[in-house]
């Protein structure tokens, strides 16, 4: 049997195990291909994870830890280089050497989530580099939005030396992960955050000036008192880059923050005690944090940036979209205080839409046309050998 394997070097490090799970599934669907995650975590319990988390440890270790993963997966790919290889990019410095390893594989698929990162999209020199990897080196693309359309078509992938093989379209999968959760190892403060007598908004993820945390914090400080006293707010997840720590929140604002890793149980529990899921981002090429609360039916209040615009165009009763700036969020969180016990989300017509979604059935369509046309080539090379 042919092996296809889903590469991730995130994981368990920020919630990607969600997503490489449900990915799994689609493809599971539709193939008689063995579908395997290579990760820092193991989806099968009776093996030890594919590569060692990167992220733990001082400086050093974090270093050598990349270069053993680096020259695993190099070896692992030279071994199976006849089997199906998706690799995972979020266009950070050290996708480049692992899509270089990646790409020497004859059947590779990258699965963009950022084409080059945002915080770095400014940098020439790594551009130049991800235009060079997709123009002349990557075959076959997973396209999340039309902001990876762009950079690709910038990069001119698919014009270069007879490279661009295709570009499959795609949302983000929809989550299948179970929902409970295990009170006795969630830390009381978390269990705390949320307030019942009060509209609990939640921010999850990275807490970076690209995730707009910032307009968050100072849409707080612009709405008077009688609004501020009905919301009681939580951000949660990493401090990238040291934003949420440059806004002075006013005196009298319901605002909790946890900067730090969050756990499963803990993502949980905080998805199940909100009421709203806050997206205020500047840019984003796809949302995992939105596809996680559409699982958790938690309406979100998001920017109007273009993937968010065009979610809620598709699917209006999911949440409200909101300007870009701190002065519109803030008129946009007093509104939600205003219709909070009268507005109706999640419509059934707009959610069994959602679960049935046309474009998750056209690419189990295409992989599968794909991997036909893959096995066909391979039996035809293996006859003239």
């Amino acid at each position: 049997m042919n092996n296809i394997y889903l590469v991730d070097y995130l994981g368990v490090h920020c919630g990607m195990h969600y997503y490489l799970e449900a990915f799994k599934r689609v493809i599971s669907d539709i193939t008689d291909y063995k579908v395997s995650i290579l990760s820092n975590y193991s989806d099968d319990k009776s093996e030890k994870p594919f590569f060692i988390n990167q992220y733990k440890g001082n400086i050093l270790k974090k270093g050598f830890s990349l270069i053993l993963n680096l020259n695993k997966l190099r070896k692992f790919v030279k071994k199976h280089k006849k089997d199906v290889f998706i690799y995972l990019t979020y266009g950070n410095w050290i996708d480049e050497y692992f899509m270089k390893i990646i790409s020497k594989c004859p059947n590779h698929i990258i699965d963009i989530h950022e084409a080059i990162a945002q915080n770095v999209d400014a940098d020439l020199s790594l551009k130049n580099r991800f235009k060079e990897l997709y123009s002349q080196k990557i075959t076959n693309v997973v396209s999340h939005s039309s902001r990876t359309e762009d950079f690709l078509n910038e990069y001119g992938y698919g014009y270069g030396y007879g490279y661009g093989g295709f570009r499959f379209h795609v949302p983000h999968f929809k989550y299948v992960f179970p929902k409970d959760y295990d009170l006795n190892i969630i830390d009381e403060e978390i269990k705390a955050a949320p307030e019942k007598d009060r509209i609990n908004v939640l921010f999850f993820g990275n807490l970076s000036e690209a995730k707009g945390v910032d307009i968050l914090m100072e849409s707080l400080n612009l709405l008077p008192y009688e609004v501020t006293d009905k919301l009681n707010v939580i951000i949660a997840g990493k401090d990238f880059d040291g934003t949420v720590r440059r806004v002075q929140i006013k005196e009298g604002r319901r605002i909790k923050i946890f900067s730090r890793h969050i756990s499963d149980d803990e993502l949980r529990y905080l998805y199940q005690h909100v009421d709203y899921l806050s997206l205020p981002y500047r840019k984003t090429s796809q949302s995992g944090i939105l596809e996680m609360a559409f699982y958790f039916k938690r309406p979100i209040i998001a920017s109007d940036v273009t993937y968010f615009r065009k979610t809620l165009e598709e699917f209006p009763s999911f949440g409200v979209l909101s300007g870009n700036s701190p002065d519109e969020y803030a008129k946009t969180l007093s509104e939600i205080t205003k219709n909070h016990l009268t507005a109706v989300y999640f419509s059934d017509a707009d959610y069994a839409r959602y679960e049935n979604r046309k474009e998750i059935s056209q690419f189990k369509t295409e992989l599968s046309e794909w991997l036909k046309n893959k096995d066909l080539e391979d039996s035809l090379l293996q006859k003239l050998e």
